[in-house]
């Protein structure tokens, strides 16, 4: 039998084949055992998430019984997760400074409002917040309202985040209660200006980390006005007081025809600001103050 000496042998010809299927079959399990790895981090975060409140995946004995365990297990990491959101905020609170005496008895109907609200309260941030609350509340009852611990009990993180950047803007007139970000003033046309185009004069608060879907949200949560407001035409004989954070400012309209506009807190909004630290958006208040340098006396 004539063998062609370009042909291998048999035998290294399926040694070749059997290293070619072990090489095959050695890459598809890299990239299997990657995907693997991954599944089971995954799982394991879930588990992990679920274990918090008291949820496990375990085997089957008996099904009433397994239940039980289940439930009751469910039920006592459930308690114990809101009785230590309660320990935190406490403690927060009896940590909190408070230089007015105790005024008047708190509502209890409050307080058992404010507890079961609070024990669901997760965040170390929130807390603190809620800890405020609790503090200005005790030593001055009708602080806050259950209608603002309600919506404070549907903020986030980022929501306050977000308050709180709002409120680095935002000024209180003299004489009145309510917060307002005021961002640009309006010029009514006159006789001689009644052809041209006359347009209001503006500061970009985006510039300065709020953006519009910023200020949606805050509207969304019933913190602000759903709309831009803009005061009355301004007098010129008045000379308006300002105090944004702890910087204060006067304005005194050179002209007539002038009104400023605004985003006005509401109620609510103005009660949650009370619990954010005061520290005015400098940046902010410079180019707003140089804006209406244009048509307003500043001192």
């Amino acid at each position: 039998m004539k063998i062609d000496s370009n042909t291998p042998p048999p035998h290294l010809i399926q040694k070749k084949d059997s290293a070619t299927k072990s090489a095959a079959q050695a890459e598809v399990p890299s990239t299997q055992k990657s995907n693997t790895e991954y599944n089971k981090q995954t799982k394991l975060k879930m588990l992990q998430w679920f274990s918090r409140a008291g949820i496990a995946i375990g085997h089957k004995s008996s099904i009433e019984q397994d239940l039980q365990k289940k439930v009751s297990r469910h039920q006592f990491v459930k308690a114990q997760r809101k009785l230590k959101n309660l320990e935190r905020i406490l403690s927060l609170a009896t940590d909190f400074s408070q230089e007015q005496p105790i005024q008047d008895e708190l509502d209890p109907d409050w307080f058992f409002s404010f507890s079961e609200m609070a024990e669901n309260i997760n965040s170390p941030a929130m807390q603190e917040l809620w800890a405020k609350i609790f503090t200005v509340e005790i030593s001055v009852p009708g602080s806050f309202s259950l209608k603002t611990l309600q919506t404070l009990k549907n903020l986030t993180h980022r929501d306050a985040k977000i308050l709180k950047l709002a409120v680095g803007m935002a000024s209180r007139r003299k004489g009145e209660h309510g917060l307002k970000i005021i961002y640009g003033y309006h010029r009514k046309p006159n006789i001689l200006s009644v052809f041209r185009l006359t347009k209001n004069e503006q500061i970009n608060l985006a510039v300065h980390g709020l953006t519009y879907p910023d200020l949606l949200s805050l509207m969304d949560l019933g913190l602000i006005y759903n709309s831009e407001i803009e005061t009355s035409e301004l007098e010129i004989q008045s000379r308006l007081q300002y105090r944004c954070a702890g910087e204060t400012f006067h304005l005194a309209p050179k002209k007539r025809g002038l009104s400023l506009q605004y985003y006005k807190f509401t109620s609510i909004g103005s009660e949650l600001a009370r619990l954010i630290n005061n520290t005015v958006n400098k940046q902010y208040l410079d180019d707003l103050l140089v804006l209406l340098g244009n048509e307003f006396e500043l001192n």
